[in-house]
Protein backbone atom coordinates (compact mmCIF):
# COMPACT_ATOMS: atom_id res chain seq x y z
CA UNK A 1 0.00 0.00 0.00
CA UNK A 2 2.85 2.31 0.89
CA UNK A 3 4.49 1.92 -2.31
CA UNK A 4 1.20 2.32 -4.16
CA UNK A 5 0.93 5.69 -2.66
CA UNK A 6 4.33 6.49 -3.30
CA UNK A 7 3.70 5.61 -7.31
CA UNK A 8 -0.02 7.75 -7.03
CA UNK A 9 2.45 10.48 -5.68
CA UNK A 10 4.86 10.10 -8.64
CA UNK A 11 2.57 10.17 -10.79
CA UNK A 12 0.53 12.99 -9.62
CA UNK A 13 4.10 15.21 -9.58
CA UNK A 14 4.36 13.81 -13.01
CA UNK A 15 1.34 15.25 -13.94
CA UNK A 16 1.97 18.46 -11.98
CA UNK A 17 5.11 19.04 -13.45
CA UNK A 18 3.98 17.81 -17.19
CA UNK A 19 0.81 20.55 -16.95
CA UNK A 20 3.17 23.14 -15.71
CA UNK A 21 5.76 22.71 -18.51
CA UNK A 22 2.72 22.45 -21.03
CA UNK A 23 0.70 26.03 -19.52
CA UNK A 24 4.65 27.93 -20.14
CA UNK A 25 4.74 26.50 -23.57
CA UNK A 26 1.70 27.69 -24.65
CA UNK A 27 2.11 30.87 -23.32
CA UNK A 28 5.69 31.17 -25.17
CA UNK A 29 3.52 30.47 -28.28
CA UNK A 30 1.51 32.66 -27.56
CA UNK A 31 3.77 35.33 -26.78
CA UNK A 32 5.37 34.39 -30.23
CA UNK A 33 2.06 34.25 -32.30
CA UNK A 34 1.04 37.96 -30.82
CA UNK A 35 4.43 38.88 -31.81
CA UNK A 36 4.59 37.77 -35.12
CA UNK A 37 1.00 38.84 -35.95
CA UNK A 38 2.18 42.41 -34.62
CA UNK A 39 4.92 42.50 -36.81
CA UNK A 40 2.85 41.44 -39.58
CA UNK A 41 0.08 44.29 -39.03
CA UNK A 42 3.54 46.53 -38.68
CA UNK A 43 4.98 44.98 -41.97
CA UNK A 44 1.16 45.55 -43.68
CA UNK A 45 0.89 49.19 -42.71
CA UNK A 46 4.43 50.29 -43.53
CA UNK A 47 3.44 48.61 -47.42
CA UNK A 48 0.48 50.41 -47.61
CA UNK A 49 1.83 53.98 -46.26
CA UNK A 50 4.67 53.39 -48.91
CA UNK A 51 2.39 52.93 -51.48
CA UNK A 52 0.03 55.79 -50.38
CA UNK A 53 3.61 57.99 -50.39
CA UNK A 54 4.37 56.62 -53.79
CA UNK A 55 0.97 58.16 -54.82
CA UNK A 56 1.32 61.68 -53.26
CA UNK A 57 5.02 61.98 -54.61
CA UNK A 58 3.70 60.93 -58.14
CA UNK A 59 0.63 64.00 -57.95
CA UNK A 60 3.58 66.16 -56.28
CA UNK A 61 5.74 65.69 -59.34
CA UNK A 62 2.94 65.70 -61.71
CA UNK A 63 1.63 69.38 -59.99
CA UNK A 64 5.73 70.51 -60.25
CA UNK A 65 5.88 69.65 -63.67
CA UNK A 66 2.88 71.47 -64.66
CA UNK A 67 4.33 74.62 -63.50
CA UNK A 68 7.58 74.37 -64.53
CA UNK A 69 6.17 74.16 -68.09
CA UNK A 70 3.60 76.77 -67.83
CA UNK A 71 6.52 79.23 -66.38
CA UNK A 72 8.54 77.77 -69.40
CA UNK A 73 5.42 78.69 -72.27
CA UNK A 74 5.28 82.38 -69.88
CA UNK A 75 9.11 82.76 -70.85
CA UNK A 76 8.54 82.20 -74.40
CA UNK A 77 6.07 84.31 -75.06
CA UNK A 78 7.95 87.39 -73.46
CA UNK A 79 9.19 88.43 -77.21
CA UNK A 80 5.72 88.52 -78.13
CA UNK A 81 4.68 90.55 -75.93
CA UNK A 82 7.63 92.63 -75.06
CA UNK A 83 9.13 93.22 -78.73
CA UNK A 84 12.95 94.76 -78.84
CA UNK A 85 11.34 97.88 -80.00
CA UNK A 86 9.70 98.35 -76.78
CA UNK A 87 12.70 97.23 -75.03
CA UNK A 88 14.55 100.07 -76.33
CA UNK A 89 12.12 102.40 -76.29
CA UNK A 90 10.72 101.93 -72.25
CA UNK A 91 14.26 101.44 -70.45
CA UNK A 92 13.92 100.54 -66.86
CA UNK A 93 14.05 103.20 -64.45
CA UNK A 94 17.52 102.97 -62.05
CA UNK A 95 14.74 102.91 -58.85
CA UNK A 96 13.00 100.04 -60.45
CA UNK A 97 16.01 97.94 -60.20
CA UNK A 98 17.21 98.85 -57.24
CA UNK A 99 13.99 97.95 -55.80
CA UNK A 100 14.01 94.80 -57.63
CA UNK A 101 17.41 93.46 -56.52
CA UNK A 102 16.81 94.20 -52.76
CA UNK A 103 13.43 92.60 -52.76
CA UNK A 104 15.08 89.68 -54.35
CA UNK A 105 17.72 90.18 -51.47
CA UNK A 106 15.63 90.05 -48.88
CA UNK A 107 17.00 93.35 -47.92
CA UNK A 108 15.03 96.53 -46.52
CA UNK A 109 17.62 98.91 -48.03
CA UNK A 110 18.04 99.80 -51.19
CA UNK A 111 21.41 100.25 -52.44
CA UNK A 112 20.59 103.19 -54.44
CA UNK A 113 23.17 105.49 -55.77
CA UNK A 114 22.29 108.48 -58.54
CA UNK A 115 19.11 109.57 -59.82
CA UNK A 116 16.04 106.62 -59.42
CA UNK A 117 14.24 108.33 -62.69
CA UNK A 118 17.08 107.70 -64.77
CA UNK A 119 17.08 105.21 -67.27
CA UNK A 120 19.31 101.87 -66.86
CA UNK A 121 20.66 100.58 -69.70
CA UNK A 122 21.85 97.61 -68.51
CA UNK A 123 18.15 96.14 -67.76
CA UNK A 124 15.88 96.26 -70.67
CA UNK A 125 11.91 95.01 -69.71
CA UNK A 126 12.10 91.85 -71.41
CA UNK A 127 15.08 90.96 -68.88
CA UNK A 128 12.93 92.09 -66.50
CA UNK A 129 10.30 90.41 -67.17
CA UNK A 130 11.84 86.95 -67.87
CA UNK A 131 13.16 87.13 -64.19
CA UNK A 132 10.08 87.88 -62.66
CA UNK A 133 7.88 85.54 -64.58
CA UNK A 134 11.15 82.72 -63.22
CA UNK A 135 10.48 84.24 -59.61
CA UNK A 136 6.71 83.69 -59.99
CA UNK A 137 7.37 80.36 -61.57
CA UNK A 138 9.62 79.79 -58.31
CA UNK A 139 7.04 80.48 -56.26
CA UNK A 140 4.47 78.42 -57.86
CA UNK A 141 6.70 75.73 -57.46
CA UNK A 142 7.52 76.19 -53.46
CA UNK A 143 3.60 75.90 -52.89
CA UNK A 144 3.22 73.10 -54.70
CA UNK A 145 5.94 71.58 -52.10
CA UNK A 146 4.66 73.06 -49.24
CA UNK A 147 1.22 71.58 -50.10
CA UNK A 148 2.39 67.85 -50.84
CA UNK A 149 4.29 67.93 -47.42
CA UNK A 150 1.14 69.34 -45.78
CA UNK A 151 -0.59 66.44 -47.47
CA UNK A 152 1.77 64.13 -46.27
CA UNK A 153 1.44 65.07 -42.90
CA UNK A 154 -1.86 64.73 -42.96
CA UNK A 155 -1.36 61.32 -44.49
CA UNK A 156 0.23 60.03 -41.23
CA UNK A 157 -0.93 61.87 -38.42
CA UNK A 158 -3.83 60.23 -36.40
CA UNK A 159 -6.95 61.87 -37.05
CA UNK A 160 -7.73 61.87 -33.69
CA UNK A 161 -4.38 63.38 -32.96
CA UNK A 162 -4.66 66.13 -35.00
CA UNK A 163 -5.28 69.80 -33.94
CA UNK A 164 -8.30 71.60 -34.68
CA UNK A 165 -9.02 73.66 -37.07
Amino acid sequence: MKTLTIALAALLAGCCALMWWQHHDNTSLSAQLAAASTAAIAADFEASAARADVVRITAFVDRVRVVHDTTATLRQEIPRYVTPTADRRYLLPDGFVWLHDAAAAGVPEVDATGDPDAASEAVAASQALDIIVGNYGSCHETAEQLSALQDWVRGHVDPDMAPAR
